[in-house]
């Protein structure tokens, strides 16, 4: 394998995009993404897997077609993977492309026939003329050949137990049979399918750009919602009432007082007005996205508007309490954040997050794929000294424009979002699942 760099410059975050037969980083320079370096790996001949720079705190895996393959024999550690168009089975008459097809490919691989396979895998002339410049201007053809030929004989090796967050199956794909793919990830119960209405050249950008973390355009939608999300954050204002009583219980067998406390995605200070109740800081530290009100609370007090994921990353600060109420399901990377603001405690101090897990608002996901993965609390639970608490609440709406003006009014959707989905196809009620992380 290579990878090529399209993107490289002092981010901490990396997309790696395992690449589609046939294709070379040329064919993604479409979708890098701000403050993502992006890299793109391809020919399969050698399935040894080049070094990636240690500066990456956060990697998300995006495979594409036999890449879906290549990427579940590695072993990178990734806070997320997205399998696009492809199984971890390439060649199989059940779960794959079939192996006459696939045989045929290759044994009678030229320029022309390869050609041919462009035209399948764009399916129409309107896709065709979009992929041809991105496609390689001369390709090495026997090159090709030998690719298929090493991917043919080890085709079912590994793959089958890797573990994807989401995958992408285009309802007109003339390469890997839909029925396949499908019969292969209905093996997956914990990969989120989206059906996509497209041919096997999927508009991968659109894919990548859907799925990372953006927050811009988190910052709209909560901005737009400054003056409603707490009168109609009906499961936030519970988790933030079931925190309250978290910090009870905490301060059984210590003082209220402390020196320092860190509350991240602020908002209007729905959390906030809670813990003021419990707890007298020292020092208070204020991070959110957006510009917040001034509270007045601690005796000294500092606001800190940016992206709260990086910023801690970065800073050295510890602190006696942190805390966080329905945020960092936004965040690229929640898990690897939760282990981060353990590392920000001081001795004796105490940390409460809130969250979403797998399963959260699924009703939505048949009209519009959620962007966001949500985790599971197994997977929280894996991280050594966490407690959590997770529950389930479903919201019932008089009619669907009620159930968008909540989502609208909590700033989940802005007001752009699901417009293009008919009132009529828009669910009644949302379930959410929220969880609550203690550490200590």
């Amino acid at each position: 394998m290579k990878i090529e760099f399209i993107k490289r410059g002092a981010e901490t975050r990396l997309i790696l995009l395992f690449a589609g037969w046939s294709t070379d980083a040329r064919y993604y320079v479409d979708s890098v993404v701000d403050d993502w370096d992006f890299a793109v790996v391809s020919d399969y001949r050698d399935m040894s897997m080049p070094s990636i720079p240690e500066q990456y705190s956060t990697i998300y895996i995006f495979a594409y077609s036999l890449g879906v393959w290549a990427a579940s024999k590695c072993n990178i550690k990734a806070a997320a993977k997205i399998a696009i168009c492809g199984s971890g089975i390439p060649v199989s008459d059940t779960m794959g492309i079939p192996e006459s097809v696939f045989n045929a490919t290759a044994d009678f691989l030229t320029a022309e026939s390869l050609k041919k396979f462009h035209r399948r895998m764009a399916g129409d002339r309107a896709t065709l003329n979009r992929i041809e410049p991105l496609l390689p201007c001369s390709p090495d053809v026997a090159a090709l050949k030998e690719e298929l030929y090493a991917i043919a004989s080890e085709k079912n090796a590994l793959g089958a137990e890797s573990k994807w967050d989401k995958v992408y199956i285009a309802s007109n794909d003339r390469i890997f049979p839909v029925e396949n793919l499908n019969r292969y990830w209905d093996m997956h119960p914990d990969t989120v399918k989206v059906n996509v209405n497209s041919s096997h050249a999927i508009d991968i950008s659109q894919i990548i750009k859907e799925v990372i973390p953006n927050p811009d355009a988190i910052g709209e939608g909560f901005s737009s919602a400054v003056n409603t999300y707490n009168g109609n954050a009906i499961v936030q204002t519970e988790i933030c009432n079931r925190i309250g009583e978290i910090i009870a219980r905490q301060l059984c067998d210590r003082n209220s007082n402390i020196d320092s406390l860190l509350e991240i995605g602020v908002g209007q200070g729905l959390l906030t007005e809670i813990w003021q109740r419990l707890l007298t800081p020292s020092h208070a530290t204020f991070v959110d996205l957006l510009p917040m009100p001034k509270f007045g609370i601690a005796q000294t007090e500092e606001y800190v508007m940016t992206d709260a994921e990086e910023w801690l990353k970065n800073y050295s600060a510890k602190y006696d309490v942190i805390l966080s109420a329905s945020t960092i399901q936004w965040f690229a990377d929640p898990i690897g954040f939760v282990n981060i603001v353990k590392s920000h405690l001081n001795p004796g101090g105490f940390a409460i997050i809130s969250t979403f897990t797998k399963g959260n608002l699924h009703q939505l996901d048949a009209v519009r794929p959620c962007p966001l993965i949500y985790h599971t609390s197994e997977e929280y639970g894996k991280i050594p000294g966490f407690q959590i608490m997770e529950w389930e609440r479903t919201l019932q709406f008089p009619s669907s424009r009620e159930m968008m003006m909540h989502l609208r009014r909590t700033g989940v959707a802005p007001r752009r979002s699901y417009s293009s989905v008919p009132i009529s196809a828009l669910p009644t009620e949302l379930t959410y699942r929220p969880a609550i992380i203690t550490i200590k």
